[in-house]
């Protein structure tokens, strides 16, 4: 008998099988604009670097401009569009850069 297909793809598949904690290793891409002591912006970082780590904690909204690189069209348009979370931590960004 054949076997049903159950109409997922594999990439769908596959992503309902990785952790938070593989989510938390991949690439990240920083989307906020480019300041020195934070991060180069649309640059991909294996890992967030340690000065973005203490901007992050004295204020997480900053943590959304790194992003999974397959995010990039999505943070692209809020960025177009000035609307969205990531528009909000961009401003936030341009603050710090003052």
């Amino acid at each position: 008998m054949p076997k049903k297909k159950t109409g997922k793809s594999a990439a769908e598949t596959r992503e309902k099988t990785t952790t938070k904690a593989d989510r938390a290793e991949r690439p990240r891409m920083y989307v906020g604009p480019t300041i020195p002591t934070l991060a180069i912006q649309n640059r991909v970082y294996t890992d967030i670097p340690e000065t973005a780590k203490v901007f992050i904690a004295k204020d997480p909204e900053i943590g959304n401009l790194f992003i999974e690189v397959a995010e990039y069209p999505k943070a692209n348009k809020m960025l177009r569009d000035r609307t969205g979370y990531i528009f909000s931590a961009y401003q936030k960004a341009l603050q710090l850069r003052k």
